[in-house]
This record gives structure tokens, C-alpha cells and sequence, in this order.
């Protein structure tokens, strides 16, 4: 009966009860919080580099420099970014019509890992004409089972992709090195 009504070490072991998954939740918050912040910094960088094509004044401030290795550059900026930039693939597409079925998947589902091709088109951006960019990049997952775009690749990572789909201004073409 003694036995019964101690009640020594009962916080104890509510402690362990509750800390594990309280630790468990609190990693996953941070792990979706870096996710969202990843993706948001993805999202300006295209957003900005969209916007330098579509005005003309990526290829005034390429000034004849390598084009993607310029894009690269801009797409990763400076300061600290989230996502490496080694990593990182694009397309700079010059298209018809704004038609989404124009634009390349950077996923392929059937295989889990990067579409055949993609980040492999660079068209030299022409005043007047409509252009999709499109950004990839794979990032570290340690809880995969919070997926956010179903878009899983080898090694523990997940895709995160932006796009923008614009009509470049009616600048002069210029020429592309």
C-alpha cells in the first residue's frame, strides 16, 4: 500500500513522457522554418534577376561577361545565402507565348532526381520577347517525411524551384558572349 501512494520521481517521469516529442516538434518547426526562409530567398533572388533581364540591364552590366556565370552570380547575390550555389541549376528560355507547357520541369517524378536537360538552355534575352526563368536547387532534409513539393531527390534532399514567366521591355538587342 506504501508503494501505492508514493508519489517520488512522478515529474520525472511525465518529463520524459512529454520531452521527447516537444523536442521532436521544435526540430521540425525549425527544419519547416528554414524550408519557408530558403524558399523565400530563392523566390527574390529570381524575382530580382526577372527584373534586370526584363528591363536590359543584366546584359549592360554583363558588359561581354559569360552569361551564365554572370546569372549565377546575380541568382546567388551576396551575403549569407541558404542554399549552395554550386548546387544551383537554371534556364533562361526565350519562348513564343506565355503557354505554360512551354516551360521545362526541373523534376522528373518517375526517376526522383533532376529532369534530363534541364539547367542546360541559356537564350540570349531579346527586347519585346517573352522569357521564362526558371531556378533549382536541392537542399538538405533531415525530417523527410515533411514534404513540401513532393519533389525529393537523392542524398536526403528536396528541390525548391522558382519561376518566372515575363515579356522583356522593348530594349535593343544586344549581343551575347
Amino acid at each position: 500500500m506504501r508503494f501505492v501512494r508514493d508519489v517520488s520521481g512522478i515529474a520525472a517521469v511525465e518529463l520524459s513522457l512529454v520531452l521527447l516529442p516537444l523536442a521532436v516538434l521544435m526540430l521540425v518547426i525549425i527544419e519547416a522554418s528554414f524550408l519557408v526562409l530558403t524558399q523565400h530567398q530563392l523566390d527574390l533572388a529570381v524575382e530580382r534577376t526577372a527584373r534586370l533581364v526584363r528591363t536590359g540591364a543584366f546584359q549592360q552590366e554583363a558588359n561581354g561577361a559569360d552569361l551564365s556565370g554572370y546569372l549565377r552570380g546575380l541568382l546567388c547575390g551576396s551575403g549569407v545565402r541558404l542554399y549552395r550555389c554550386d548546387a544551383l541549376r537554371f534556364d533562361l528560355v526565350r519562348t513564343a507565348t506565355f503557354a505554360v507547357k512551354q516551360i521545362a520541369p526541373a523534376y522528373d517524378a518517375s526517376r526522383g532526381d533532376w529532369a534530363a536537360g534541364f539547367g542546360t538552355q541559356l537564350s540570349c534575352p531579346s527586347g519585346g520577347s517573352v522569357h521564362v526563368l526558371r531556378v533549382a536547387v536541392p537542399v538538405m532534409r533531415p525530417f523527410r517525411f515533411l514534404d513540401f513539393t513532393g519533389q525529393r531527390m537523392p542524398g536526403g534532399q528536396q528541390l525548391l524551384t522558382a519561376t518566372a514567366v515575363f515579356r522583356t521591355e522593348g530594349y535593343a538587342d544586344m549581343p551575347c558572349a
